[in-house]
């Protein structure tokens, strides 16, 4: 199972992949600030980046949860819990 130091690695190459950010502004991020606006990602950003990640980690993530995330530290928390519950 991968730690939340290793998602929030994989998160931020996707996020420099699947939206274009780049990996400079991806080091600075601060984890709590609002993610669409610290990164400038509009919603097709959004559902490319989701769409890496339900790939990239296995898992599914109803639309409307995909509508709750604020922040970086919130989607990488999330997908260790879900993760964890996987097993």
């Amino acid at each position: 199972m991968a730690s939340r130091d290793e998602i929030a690695a994989s998160l931020r190459e996707i996020l420099h992949t699947a939206a274009k950010v780049p990996t400079e502004t991806l080091a600075a991020l601060d984890e709590q600030a609002p993610i669409k606006d610290a990164l400038k990602l509009d919603s097709l950003d959004m559902i490319e980046v989701v769409y890496e990640v339900e790939d990239r980690f296995d898992v599914q993530i109803p639309e409307e949860r995909v509508q709750e995330i604020r922040t970086f530290a919130e989607i990488v928390d999330g997908l260790h819990d879900a993760m964890q519950a996987k097993g």
